[in-house]
């Protein structure tokens, strides 16, 4: 028999029945992953997490910069523009005002 081929019946085996008693839990788990490995993947998983952070930063400050111009141009056509100006621009700052509202009560039930 080629000494690549192992017999499986000569390996010692583990009893966990015999070992493990009814008193007491244990988890056994199972990782292929080194040290080396795992060191990676945290340093790759935070990394992944900063770019994550900085795209929702940045996504929110344009959100803010162009929903604030238009409500600053909505409040200066309410302020200066005809009736039929008025009425659009203040639906839009009305629907602004509570979106605004409703995110900040959104941010209370994290």
């Amino acid at each position: 028999m080629p000494d690549s081929v192992h017999d499986k019946s000569t390996e010692p085996q583990i009893n966990l029945g015999q070992i493990v008693g009814k008193d007491h839990k244990y988890e056994l788990s199972v990782s292929n992953e080194t040290s080396e490995d795992a060191a990676v993947r945290r340093s790759k998983e935070i990394a992944d997490a900063e770019l994550s952070r900085k795209m929702s930063y940045t996504l929110f400050c344009f959100a803010l910069l162009i929903v604030s111009i238009v409500f600053v141009g909505c409040v200066y056509t309410f302020a200066t523009g005809a009736a039929d100006d008025k009425k659009w621009a203040a639906g839009i700052v009305s629907a602004i005002a509570s979106g605004l509202v409703g995110f900040l009560v959104g941010q209370g039930k994290r």
